[in-house]
């Protein structure tokens, strides 16, 4: 048996995900179907990137193809400085266990076991087994913040419990790459703040890719970088510039990051 990467691991320098010229055409001739095209984007570690856009403008046909789950029509798409793109299905899917964790909208846990066995059973997928990989799932519920948690169900737990055991999952094998698709659509304001704030945690402490797709605009001041798709084409991607709590009355730095990334933010909802 193997076990779990530990949560100390460095992921190596350079972008965790980079595309280069990506394009995704669904069908062929008369029918076919543009969802991207020339898409140039790379993915750091330490950040939160938000995909954000109008319906059908990509972004979760991109989500996808940063995943590994579809293949580009055109163009290169690199995880870890390893080229994808033309990888068979067995070998995305090896991928995809090493180094990518999922959160979906709808949890996708299973109603019959409990918290603590749904992270398990992600664990159990990585070959960790016995008492190492129920002590494991103990500890990623509690760095979710739900430690008291393990035994309940699914039925049992609120939507931001639910997304938070969603959450402790995708971290099972201590991924490079965290992709979220909407993850905070059922939820109310201060909940999916509270989400958005432990994918925040999660990007810097643990050093890793956190990549958001989301239509919320109420949580744009959480992220790092947001990266607007229309008609399959990025036409905005801003990088927000980071605050640390400072200790001591704001500098005349600081200041002008905040009213830059207050400008910033601003005109990403109005647009």
């Amino acid at each position: 048996m193997t076990s779990a990467r530990s949560s100390l691991e460095i992921v190596p320098p350079g972008p965790v995900v980079s595309l280069r010229g990506v394009g995704k055409t669904y069908g062929a001739g008369k029918t076919a179907l543009r969802a991207l095209a020339a898409i140039d984007l790379d993915i750091a570690a330490g950040e939160v990137t938000i995909l954000m856009g109008p319906s059908g403008s990509g972004k979760t046909t991109l989500l996808s193809i940063i995943g590994c789950i579809l293949r580009p029509t055109a163009g290169e798409v690199r995880l870890l400085g390893q080229e994808v793109a033309e990888e068979n299905e067995a070998a995305r899917s090896a991928l995809r266990l090493a180094h990518i964790g999922f959160i979906f909208q709808g949890y996708n846990l299973f109603p019959t076991l409990s918290a603590r066995q749904n992270v398990e059973l992600a664990l159990d997928l990585k070959g960790l087994g016995g008492r190492a990989r129920r002590r494991r799932a103990d500890e990623l519920l509690e760095q979710v913040g739900l430690g008291d948690k393990g035994d309940a169900y699914p039925a049992d737990l609120s939507g931001g419990q639910k997304q938070r055991v969603a959450i402790a999952r995708a971290l099972a094998g201590e991924p490079s790459l965290i992709l979220a698709d909407e993850p905070t659509a059922a939820l109310d304001l201060q909940t999916g703040r509270r989400i958005m704030m432990l994918f925040a945690d999660l990007a810097h402490r643990l050093h890793r890719g956190v990549v958001v797709v989301t239509h919320d605009s109420r949580i744009l001041d959480l992220a790092d970088r947001v990266v607007t798709l229309e008609d399959g084409r990025i036409i905005r991607d801003i990088a927000l510039p980071r605050e640390s709590a400072p200790a001591a009355p704001l500098d005349a730095s600081l200041l002008r990051r905040r009213r830059s990334r207050e400008t910033d933010l601003k005109e990403l909802v109005a647009s």
